[in-house]
């Protein structure tokens, strides 16, 4: 593997990782949005933009894991983001959306 591969491969990483960590706080601030809110209107919530959410939450953990496949494979190692790689597989492991 080149060198532009192996940079190609890390860039994809930290930006699977990037938008893992977003998705992720967007997931966590939204029920502070729904305080105050009633019974319905969180349901509501939930079906619509938290479902995207969820979904978003999902695909980028998606993106995490094969990205980190690409990274492993290419034989590279990355102690510091193992942390969110494992939270990434737990997400998809859930088979949540």
């Amino acid at each position: 593997m080149t060198r532009h591969d192996e940079l190609a491969v890390t860039d994809r990483l930290q930006r699977a990782l990037q938008a893992f960590q977003g998705a992720q706080k967007l997931l966590l601030t939204s029920p502070r949005q729904l305080q105050g809110q009633s019974a319905e209107e969180m349901e509501a919530f939930w079906r619509a933009p938290g479902g995207r959410i969820e979904r978003y939450v999902h695909t980028t953990a998606e993106e995490v894991v094969a990205a980190f496949k690409a990274f492993s494979a290419a034989g590279l190692v990355a102690a510091a983001n193992r942390h969110l790689v494992t939270q990434a597989q737990r997400r998809l492991a859930e088979g949540a959306p």
